[in-house]
């Protein structure tokens, strides 16, 4: 065999061996997708859509005790609730409205309050809520509660203390959040010896909750907003994947979205009617707190703030951030360079002097998509 036949035999074997190497290489990367999918599977939780959780209107309301109220309170405490209940609102409903009525005035149809508030709510003529006389009616100020409370898109998939604020506007909103479990008592006392529920949860056509071909936010039958494509895990609404693979940082950084050394708890999507350029509703904001809500945050609670804001500031363009606000404090994601921190003024929408307006509460961070 001359050099020209070698040459072909060495080409030939070449070829088998590349094509081998080929076949290996091919059937490797099948074995790896076949493993991230089967990882996949049995790590990654199974996603239950939003619109077939139990709606916030039809979770049980559980009591833990005596309410502990006078004859006095009681006794206004069940005009709340027969009002809500001739109205057929949801249990929900007249559960934050005995919780407000706890906070507002202790539940005692009060002839005196701030500026001109008046009655078991506290309700002011001067913005709208009726006369002085209709006011303290305690029958007209628990249907006028009732009345604005339904009327706030997606109050029944809100917080107690954020439906209750949403409706008052208080200078302290989340001090509603502290008489939860006492409404819940106080429904059991006065009402018919049990918190009612409105029953099981079906989807907007009827159809099963194992069809995954619709998806709405809670109880709110609208489509998710463009974008809003993963379920959010730390309310019952949507998150871009942005935001979601943000969240799954904090997690791997921080070691969980809320009861941390970091962080006590973590919210992202909302309805903000308040503020109609909010990031909430998109899904591309979220609200991080390191301490209690609702209070400025103070000693190793700012400290650990400082850390998860910074923390997002130097990730932000990996985590694709637009912004973060802190202590008063916004940082705007620069077109390079690190930028710096300047003083948050409220936008026009918020009270940059409140623990919750201000961000001394909780860390703000909007993401660009």
């Amino acid at each position: 065999m001359n050099g020209v036949g070698h040459a072909a035999v060495a080409l030939r074997r070449l070829g088998v061996r590349l094509l081998a190497v080929g076949v290996v290489v091919g059937v490797l990367a099948a074995g790896l997708v076949l493993v991230r999918i089967a990882m996949g599977h049995f790590l990654t939780p199974v996603a239950i859509r939003p619109d077939c959780l139990p709606p916030a209107a039809a979770v049980p309301i559980s009591a833990t005790g005596p309410s502990g109220l006078g004859a006095e309170q009681l006794a206004n405490a069940a005009t709340i609730v027969a009002v809500g209940r001739d109205r057929a609102v949801p249990e929900r409903a007249v559960w934050i409205a005995v919780a407000t009525a706890l906070q507002e005035s202790g539940l005692r149809n009060l002839d005196y309050g701030d500026r001109d508030s008046l009655g078991l709510f506290q309700q002011r003529p001067s913005m709208g809520w009726g006369s002085a006389e209709q006011v303290t009616d305690p029958r007209y100020s628990a249907a006028i509660f009732y009345d604005r409370l339904l009327q706030i898109p997606g109050w029944a998939d809100m917080e107690l203390w954020e439906a209750a604020q949403a409706v008052q506007r208080s200078a302290f909103p989340t001090a509603y959040a502290k008489w939860e479990d006492t409404a819940a008592n106080v429904l059991t006392e006065v009402g018919d010896g049990a918190a009612r529920t409105t029953g099981a949860r079906t989807t907007a056509d009827g159809g099963s909750c194992a069809d995954p071909s619709s998806a709405v936010i809670g109880d709110d039958p609208r489509p998710r907003p463009p974008g809003c494509t993963e379920d959010d895990p730390t309310t019952r609404g949507c998150v871009t994947p942005t935001t979601r693979f943000a969240l799954e940082q904090v997690r791997t950084a921080f070691g969980a979205l809320s009861e941390t050394t970091y962080l006590t708890s973590t919210r992202c999507f909302a309805d903000r009617p308040a503020n109609p350029t909010s990031d909430h509703p998109l899904g591309k904001g979220c609200d991080l707190f390191p301490g209690p809500a609702g209070s400025f945050a103070s000693g190793r609670d700012v400290d650990d703030g400082w850390v998860i804001a910074e923390w997002f500031r130097r990730n932000a363009v990996a985590l694709d951030v637009s912004y973060v606000i802190w202590q008063g404090q916004i940082w705007l994601r620069p077109q390079a360079g690190p930028g710096r921190w300047s003083d948050y003024t409220g936008g026009g929408v918020y009270d940059p002097a409140d623990p919750v307006g201000g961000h001394y509460d909780h860390i703000h961070v909007s993401f660009r998509r």
